[in-house]
């Protein structure tokens, strides 16, 4: 009986402990959205993105002009055969290039903004930990879409202690 009483206080007290932790929890996202180095990095991700776009579109017009000319060769009998083969392969060679360049362009604007966000991402991390810490705040979930949070309570959104935090 004694065991049992023993293991009973215990669940008890686990249970009040666990009704006392706080769950807070933030859309990172909207915060992000309302500083104002959010719009100097979307411009420099702009000047970056249509510099690449620039070059992609300039490896695509060679190409299609490369490609052109091989059809205009194509179908004349008087083009010697392997200079059609030598065409083809040009093309085809251009072709590999462009989607190569379209590959790494892509993966070079990743690391771009994955570049500019960091500071920007740690300093929201900061805020949300030193408010959290602050308001007794056990756990912060993320709210924005795609999160997988269905319902939480706006009496527990950190975001304008965050804001408040930030002085935005």
């Amino acid at each position: 009986m004694k065991k049992v009483l023993v293991i009973l206080t215990m669940v008890c007290a686990t249970f009040a402990v666990q009704a006392q932790t706080k769950v807070g929890h933030i859309n990172s996202s909207l915060l992000i959205e309302s500083m104002p180095e959010a719009d100097s990095i979307q411009k420099k991700l702009g000047v970056e993105q249509e510099q690449w776009k620039n070059i992609v579109d300039d490896k695509d017009r060679e190409m299609r002009s490369k490609y052109a000319a091989f059809m205009e060769i194509s179908e004349d009998p008087s083009v010697n055969k392997t200079v059609k083969e030598i065409k083809m392969q040009e093309v085809e060679n251009l072709q590999k290039q462009f989607q190569e360049l379209q590959q790494r362009a892509n993966v070079e604007l990743q690391r771009k903004q994955e570049e500019l966000l960091q500071p920007l991402l740690e300093k929201v991390r900061t805020a949300i930990s030193k408010v959290a810490k602050a308001n007794g705040y056990a756990y912060v979930m993320e709210t924005s879409e795609g999160s997988g949070v269905i319902y939480s309570d706006p009496k527990f959104d950190l975001l304008p202690l965050v804001k408040a935090e930030l002085s935005l």
